[in-house]
C-alpha cells in the first residue's frame, strides 16, 4: 500500500508533532483511499499491522486546515498516523501494542514529546461559516478518545497539553464542547 505520492511528495523540514486519526471506516477502503491519495505516513490496521504509506521523511497531507499554538499547516511540520476504526470506539489490544512502537520510535527519532503527539480533533479547525462566525476548533472528531489520558496511558503518552493554546490565545472559538 506504499502511495505512488511518494515521489511527488516535498522533504518535511522538521517533525514537531505526532497527528493520530481514525479512518471512520474499515481496512480495505481505508488503506485504497489514503495510499491513492498519499493521505498519511502509516496505518495502524485493527490485527496490529502496520502499513507504510508515504515515506516518513515526506510531507503527507493528513492534516487539512490545521493549527497548534498559532502555526498552521501542520502537514509540512507532522508525521500522520491513521489507526483503523471510529473516533467512538476503543482500539484493539493488537492495535493498542502495535502503535504503543511505532510511537516510541518515533518519538525517539525525532526528539518529540508527549506534548506533542495530538489528535487530528485538537489540531482541526473551521473557518466561519453560517453556523459559526468565528474560525473555530470543533470541525473534526477525529482521533479524540486518543486525547483521553487514560487511553494515552495505554500508548506509554503520559503528558498532554493542558489546554488549547489556539481557544486560550483567542485564535479559535471552541465550537464542540465535547472536544
Amino acid at each position: 500500500y506504499r502511495s505512488p505520492r511518494n515521489g511527488q511528495r516535498p522533504a518535511r523540514k522538521s517533525t514537531l508533532y505526532i497527528i493520530l486519526h481514525t479512518t471512520e471506516g474499515g481496512v480495505r477502503g481505508s488503506l485504497e483511499k489514503l495510499s491513492a491519495n498519499g493521505e498519511c505516513h502509516y496505518v495502524v490496521n485493527t490485527d496490529g499491522k502496520i502499513y507504510a504509506i508515504i515515506d516518513r521523511h515526506r510531507v503527507a497531507y493528513h492534516a487539512g486546515t490545521s493549527m497548534w499554538n498559532g502555526r498552521t499547516g501542520l502537514d509540512a511540520f507532522s508525521i500522520g498516523i491513521e489507526i483503523v476504526g471510529y473516533h467512538n470506539r476503543d482500539l484493539t489490544s493488537a492495535q493498542y501494542t502495535a502503535l504503543r512502537s511505532l510511537l516510541q520510535d518515533l518519538k525517539a527519532t525525532y526528539k518529540i514529546d508527549d506534548n506533542c503527539v495530538l489528535t487530528h480533533s485538537m489540531i482541526a479547525y473551521g473557518n466561519p461559516n453560517r453556523w459559526q462566525r468565528s474560525r473555530h476548533r470543533g470541525r473534526k472528531r477525529c482521533g479524540m478518545l486518543l486525547a483521553l489520558p487514560s487511553t494515552r496511558a495505554k500508548l506509554g503518552l503520559y503528558r498532554k497539553p493542558a489546554f488549547d493554546p489556539d481557544v486560550k490565545a483567542g485564535r479559535l472559538v471552541n465550537a464542540d464542547p465535547e472536544l
